[in-house]
């Protein structure tokens, strides 16, 4: 028995060995069977799921056109079948999935859902602007009319002027006052002819070029000071420049001469020392006695007699007047303010309003800031520490109407921020033109159009004399040309507009020393052979024509490059400028002679140059100050500036002549750059 026991143990081993393999891919077989089943089952638990959602989509579906449908036909039976299927369908449908309508209802009320605002079909209204929030006195200006036709004022008129001066003025045939004049002047002369506890309000003017500003304060200053018994500085008139301040002074003087008033120019264009021999009488017994009543300067050149002139004081002084007031507050961290300061009644800033100030305090001078650009940035004018200030203004949004008695709105106060206006008499265009043919352009303008009296306006002096050069090459006589800068002596300058004035030149190119304030006589047109950089220099270049009633045409000159630029600058300012278009054929004639002219320009530029190379190594080994027809063609300003400085006068060195003849040219604002060296190129 054990025997066959053992046998078939042995037999059941090598069957099982020989099965082995079979049973292993049997095994194989089957664990391969489950995986399917389970991958079957996961697809049909998916395309039940998709099955699912097609039927819930669906729902939705019929559940939305149930619902139109009854907002269609209501009270009507709607769809197939009778009512309880329809209502009973329609419940199941609400508590499967809300209805679309109130979801878009809740989304357009921008329902809430535990602290989140649902996101939906908004339909988001245009944001209205924001205005900005003024003081009141900005808020609410006197608005005064651009309109120099209608006048309405005469000079007999208004009250408080004396009959001397009303004669004084109809001799200088003003028989009636513009507008700015004849809101201006009442409201001066009536705050001075307060009693002494009623402190005059300073104020602020911003009206177009050509609208007599100057006559707006000399008038009142002189009607207020011309009974004065002695002589203290009472009225102290500052401005950027020496030409404007000596266009002011002979406003002034001629006013004067009636009175016993003294007015003084104080620029630089006399020795320093004679300055205060004419602002100071020094005794030995006594005090420094004043000699003036007004004096007319500029920042510099004040600075200097604040700080290097005995007896010159400004304790009584009662107008301060700043002309072009803008750039003055530009320049202000100059200090030039801080100086005056100091000389003015203990401090320029008005202490606190009270019973204890009214009695024992001299009323602070009363503030008069003029421009065509004012700014009227609130935070730029309180540098000024403005007195109950009021603003005089002729900008408003063009839409508005002007009147002697309008109202303001809250929808345009804030529109006087960068707004600027010109005169109504001012026909305003720009013409795109490719860089090469600007001359060509401007020279067809105005021999075809017969043109005089053209003030061409650049942006540095050396495209100035260029430009000025290459137009007299091409005209060869027929059109008289001539170039004005701050670089000739005042007297040349002074004869170069006389001739202007009379149609002696027809043409005079400058820079934009000439384009703020000053009073060129008879200016009928305005080029700008370069468009300005900045909207402020715009208006100040537009505003030489135009002015006082006059008519005026102003052209810009662009590149292609450039109209973006332009007229978005002019829109953020509220102006609009129409294009003039000049076809290219209509010049090409000028292109043989434009040859010959730029050949001729090279010629005469390379012959400048030797010149003056010459004459700077002769300077430079003999030690002698250099004259102004080097400095003129070096692009140094000023008249023979000398080594040895004086207040007010610059220090020529041999490096900046060399630096202003190769490197970059001076500036006619006063300074140039040189890496981190800042030098002064202008004389005060």
């Amino acid at each position: 028995m054990k025997e066959d026991r053992k046998l078939l143990h042995s037999r059941c081993s090598i069957y099982a060995l020989r099965c082995a393999p079979f049973s292993l891919y049997l095994g194989d077989e089957l664990e391969e069977n489950q995986n399917n089943n389970q991958q079957k089952h996961q697809l049909s638990k998916l395309l039940s799921k998709i099955d699912e959602r097609k039927r819930l989509k669906t729902a939705k579906e019929d559940e939305s056109e149930t619902v139109s449908t009854k907002y269609k036909t209501p009270g009507k039976e709607v769809g197939s079948g009778n009512k309880s299927e329809n209502k009973q369908l329609d419940t199941k449908l609400d508590q499967q999935t809300p209805s679309i309508k109130l979801k878009r209802e809740k989304h357009k009320a921008g329902t809430e859902v535990d602290g989140f605002t649902i996101l939906g079909t908004h339909q988001f209204g245009k944001k209205k602007k924001v205005k900005r929030v003024l003081p009141n006195w900005l808020a609410n200006p006197t608005i005064i009319s651009t309109n120099l036709q209608k006048l309405t004022t005469s000079v007999e008129d208004v009250p408080g002027i004396d009959e001397d001066l009303v004669q004084k003025l109809k001799e200088n045939n003003i028989i009636q006052f513009f507008p700015v004049q004849s809101h201006l002047i009442p409201y001066l002369l009536s705050a001075h002819n307060k009693p002494r506890y009623y402190w005059p309000s300073d104020v602020c003017v911003s009206s177009p070029t050509g609208s007599g500003k100057t006559l707006a304060f000399v008038i009142p200053i002189v009607q207020a000071l011309k009974k004065r018994v002695a002589i203290h500085i009472r009225a102290l008139v500052v401005l950027p420049v020496q030409d404007l301040a000596m266009q002011v002074y002979e406003v002034f003087k001629n006013y004067c001469e009636i009175t016993d008033l003294k007015v003084l120019l104080v620029t630089g264009q006399n020795s320093f020392k004679l300055e205060q021999r004419q602002l100071v009488r020094t005794c030995v017994a006594s005090d420094p006695q004043t000699l003036v009543d007004i004096v007319v300067t500029t920042p510099g050149r004040l600075v200097d007699h604040l700080q290097y002139t005995p007896g010159f004081s400004l304790k009584n002084l009662r107008f301060l007047v700043i002309d072009e007031a803008d750039r003055i507050i530009e320049n202000i961290q100059d200090d030039w303010l801080y100086y005056v300061e100091k000389h003015i009644n203990k401090g320029l800033h008005p202490p606190p309003l009270s019973v204890s100030t009214l009695q024992w305090y001299r009323p602070p001078p009363q503030k008069l800031l003029f421009s065509a650009t004012l700014s009227q940035d609130p935070e730029k004018l309180h540098q000024l520490a403005l007195f109950q200030p009021k603003l005089f203004t002729s900008v408003i949004n063009e839409s508005s109407e002007i009147g002697e008695n309008i109202k303001m709105s809250k929808e345009i106060r804030g529109d006087f921020i960068g707004k600027y206006t010109t005169p109504l008499e001012l026909r305003e265009q720009f013409c795109v033109v490719e860089a090469a043919n600007k001359p060509t352009l401007l020279y067809h303008l105005i021999k075809s159009n017969g043109w005089k009296h053209v003030l061409c306006f650049t942006n540095t002096r050396i495209i100035s004399h260029r430009l000025s050069l290459l137009l007299k090459h091409l005209g060869e006589g027929e059109i008289k040309v001539a170039e004005i800068s701050t670089a000739l002596k005042r007297a040349e300058r002074n004869q170069i507009l006389s001739h202007f004035a009379a149609g002696k030149i027809d043409v005079l190119v400058s820079t934009d020393a000439f384009a703020r304030g000053m009073d060129i006589l008879d200016v009928k047109f305005v080029i700008s052979f370069d468009p300005p950089k900045y909207v402020k220099n715009y208006i100040h270049r537009v505003g030489r024509t135009g002015r006082a009633g006059k008519v005026g045409n102003a052209i810009t000159f662009l590149l292609e490059s450039q109209r973006g630029q332009f007229t978005e600058m002019l829109q953020e300012a509220g102006k609009v400028v129409k294009e003039l278009t000049v076809p290219s054929k209509d010049f090409e004639y000028l292109t043989s002679h434009n040859k010959k002219a730029l050949a001729k320009l090279n010629q005469v530029l390379e012959e400048e140059k030797d010149k003056n190379l010459k004459s700077m190594k002769f300077q430079k080994k003999h030690k002698f100050s250099v004259d102004a027809p080097v400095a003129y063609t070096c692009g140094l300003s000023g008249e023979g500036e000398v080594l040895a400085r004086t207040p007010g006068q610059s220090v020529l060195s041999l490096e900046r002549l060399g630096f202003a003849l190769y490197g970059k040219e001076a500036s006619d604002e006063g300074q140039t750059r040189s890496g981190d060296r800042t030098v002064n190129t202008k004389i005060e």
